[in-house]
């Protein structure tokens, strides 16, 4: 109660001292000016409204998606890989010729050949009147389709594109012919071969089998899934599909020359050379038999039956690189022959 009463004799005592008989804090002057409690309160409201427009650390935190750091940008989205663009056309396997090098007749050779076996071109139909005997053969063969012949025409067209290697160019013209006609094995088979021409052995097989669910007898898909195998190092599997292809089209070359030079490639040399005796038998004309024939017999150092095969080859082979291998190699064993 002390305190209280000395407040109040204070207050007293203060209003006597003014002249105008004004309680003390009632001037006009002090109606003017706010008090200094007010004040502070208005200036401490205005920083805290700009410390929450201008300061980050203010700002209510917004939840950020799993695995990403709060407060930093989120990062590109990932797209999709693209599927990879077929590679640029690159040419088609060649024969591998005989040896380069000019040393003995021991000398492992290459393969003679990778023969990939394309379908051939469809032959336009020409409208004659058949032979009795077939009347009644034609009949039982179902009648084409109308669009057939547009077709046949686009598959020579994209055929012709292959032979001339622009090998991306006949792979479009291939798929709009599978896009009309899904179950055309000569497309199909033709499509494995330039899938396998440009690295994409897998894909190659896929095609390949594709073409026997349609023709299980197809020997051209046997022999090219064989060099698949061949390729992949399979020479056991590879080995079957050819002897496969063989024996489903006898008169073929290509499938001899691969099983040879897949013989050959295990050293099989004797094997490799009856292979190719069969074709011989039947006189096949052709500078690859010779070539092949040739390069087996050198490396069973046979050089007299070599060097007449060689000759063969070089009579009927068009000039390239590897004829001048071969006939580096031949004046070598002729030169060895005389000493």
């Amino acid at each position: 109660m002390s305190i209280i009463h000395d407040a109040l004799k204070k207050a007293q005592e203060q209003r006597k001292d003014r002249p105008d008989g004004v309680p003390f804090g009632n001037t006009p002057e002090a109606k003017k000016k706010p008090p200094y409690i007010v004040i502070g309160v208005v200036a401490l409201a205005a920083a805290v409204v700009v410390a929450y427009l201008y300061i980050p650390a203010f700002h209510p935190k917004k939840s950020s998606p799993p695995g990403q750091v709060a407060g930093a940008k989120p990062a590109a989205p990932v797209a999709a890989p693209a599927k990879s663009a077929v590679p640029a056309a690159q040419t088609l396997p060649a024969a591998k010729d005989a040896p380069k090098t000019v040393n003995a007749a021991s000398t492992p050779a290459p393969r003679v050949a990778d023969a990939w076996v394309r379908s051939e071109p469809v032959p336009r139909r020409v409208k004659a009147a058949p032979p009795a005997e077939e009347e009644e053969l034609i009949r039982r063969i179902p009648a084409r389709k109308m669009g057939d012949d547009s077709i046949n025409r686009q598959y020579n067209e994209a055929l012709q594109l292959m032979n001339s290697g622009q090998l991306r160019e006949a792979q479009k013209a291939f798929l709009v012919i599978l896009g009309r006609k899904s179950d055309h094995f000569e497309a199909l088979n033709n499509m494995g071969v330039i899938s396998a021409s440009l690295g994409n052995r897998k894909e190659a097989v896929t095609y390949f089998n594709k073409v026997l669910e349609y023709r299980p007898n197809y020997p051209k898909a046997y022999n090219n899934i064989g060099l698949v195998m061949m390729s992949d190092g399979n020479s056991q599997l590879a080995e079957e599909y050819f002897r496969k292809a063989i024996s489903m089209e006898p008169e073929s070359l290509e499938p001899y020359l691969n099983l040879s030079a897949l013989l050959r490639a295990e050293k099989k040399f004797p094997e490799a050379a009856k292979i190719l005796e069969k074709p011989m038998g039947r006189n096949v004309k052709d500078p690859s038999l010779y070539l092949a024939y040739a390069v087996v017999k050198d490396n069973m150092g046979h050089a007299d039956q070599a060097m007449q095969y060689y000759r063969q080859y070089l009579s009927l082979a068009n000039p390239s690189q590897a004829r001048s291998g071969v006939a580096e190699r031949l004046r070598y064993l002729e030169e060895r022959g005389r000493k």
